[in-house]
């Protein structure tokens, strides 16, 4: 009797040890695949903001490009206004050129004081019959600043001095008040010699660096 006292015991000890081995089992298992749904999760919520994201630039890159496709009808409407502008075309260069190359003869792109320098000798005191070069210097700065103490970039300055008939030099301001390229004096000077009349000019001409319109890739990261 006692005997099979000790082996119901012993049974039962063996049952609780292998109902504790298959728990254990079962917990460990059920944690191992929790932490497996946990990182899938975070994963798949991650894929989706970064998913958002890309969607989100989309959705502007769109927004953007009907925008500009939108301005496009109404900025060839008003080029078209301007290329039959009477003040434009009055100022041309030549009968060939359209009134839009005004404007661009009026702010350049670049400050290419050579060009410039040649175009005053050139267009302005060789015109103009009896004047006669005594200085002629242009510069390229970064900037300029008026009496007023204001600072206007993109400038060319300049000192011109030129010699002649007093209607001559008149007739030589006249042109560059109506020069097509905008052109500031800042002083004007009229010094008389003994035989001659000199006219000291000192101004600054205005450039417009050209804007460069490129696609971009933009990198969305996660």
């Amino acid at each position: 009797m006692p005997t099979d006292n000790k082996e119901v015991a012993i049974r039962k000890r063996q049952q609780i040890d292998s109902s504790k081995k298959t728990m254990f089992v079962f917990v460990a298992s059920a944690a191992f695949l929790a932490g497996i749904a946990l990182v899938v999760s975070i994963f798949l919520i991650q894929q989706i903001i970064f998913h958002s994201k890309i969607i989100i630039e989309k959705q502007s890159t769109i927004s953007r490009l009907d925008k500009n496709l939108t301005t496009i009808d109404e900025l060839k409407k008003n080029i078209r206004v301007l290329d039959t502008n009477t003040a434009l075309n009055s100022v041309k260069a030549s009968n060939e050129s359209s009134a839009l190359q005004t404007i661009l003869d009026a702010l350049p792109d670049n400050p290419n004081a050579d060009a410039f320098g040649a175009s005053l000798k050139n267009k302005f005191i060789d015109t103009t019959t009896g004047l006669t070069i005594q200085n002629l210097s242009v510069t390229q700065v970064a900037s300029d600043s008026d009496s007023s103490g204001s600072t206007s970039a993109n400038t060319v300055s300049f000192i011109m001095e030129v010699s002649g008939p007093a209607d001559k030099l008149k007739e030589l301001l006249t042109k560059l008040e109506a020069s097509i390229r905008v052109i500031d004096l800042k002083t004007v000077e009229i010094q008389r010699s003994e035989d001659k009349l000199s006219l000291v000019v000192r101004g600054v001409a205005y450039y417009e660096p050209a804007q460069t319109v490129q696609l971009e890739n933009k990198v969305v990261k996660p």
